[in-house]
């Protein structure tokens, strides 16, 4: 009985020690969805709407565009992208940081800019 309780413990103490070696060896291939994109630049889709009341001058990273009153704009933009505004309103100065594209934001999310 003994020995039988020595070899059991024995391979149980072999079979875990083998155990990281042979996840290491292990190669894990690179997601799908990494495979497809085109420069490795992660975009982000968002929505922009004025809810100011008043027609609205963003400035989006490098372009400029005019948002009406009400107006929901869509833009795919790439991680570290800036929003800006180039139009004072009665809650921003020209220049204030609407808000920067990070990893982290919801794709097709609506940014209300008030």
């Amino acid at each position: 009985m003994k020995i039988r309780t020595a070899l059991t413990s024995s391979a149980a103490i072999l079979f875990l020690a083998a155990l990281p070696a042979a996840y290491a060896s292990v190669s894990i291939p690179a997601p799908v969805h990494a495979l497809y994109r085109s420069n490795g630049q992660r975009t982000i889709k968002i929505n922009l709407r004025n809810d100011t009341g008043a027609p609205l001058e963003l400035k989006i990273g490098d372009k400029v565009a005019t948002l009406q009153a009400g107006q929901v704009v869509s833009e795919k933009l790439p991680v570290g992208t800036r929003i800006t505004t180039n139009t004072a309103t009665a809650n921003h100065k020209v220049g204030d940081v609407i808000a920067e594209i990070i990893p982290g934001m919801y794709s097709d999310s609506t940014l209300s800019i008030k």
